[in-house]
């Protein structure tokens, strides 16, 4: 005859089992999600930068454009005057 005390032991073994599979299972989704953390980091750290190259460029650019401007003001008058 099994007596309470031997299902609750049976039932104390079952659970600790349960609870590695469990953890197991909870250690790899934590795992899962720090590696994609660590990469969505990673792209984050390269569009800064490309983002900072982008902003670089089109200061150049807009410097440009503006020189250009001032020329064909330059040259618009100039063309006024004759």
């Amino acid at each position: 005859m099994t007596t309470w005390s031997e299902t609750a032991d049976s039932s104390a073994q079952a659970e600790p089992a349960d609870m590695s599979l469990q953890s197991d299972e909870a250690k790899a989704t934590v795992d899962e999600i720090k590696a994609d953390n660590a990469a969505l980091k990673d792209a984050e750290r390269a569009a800064e930068a490309r983002a900072e190259v982008v902003v670089e460029q089109a200061q150049q650019l807009a410097e440009v454009a503006g020189e250009v401007l001032e020329e064909l003001k330059e040259i618009m008058s100039g063309a006024d005057q004759a």
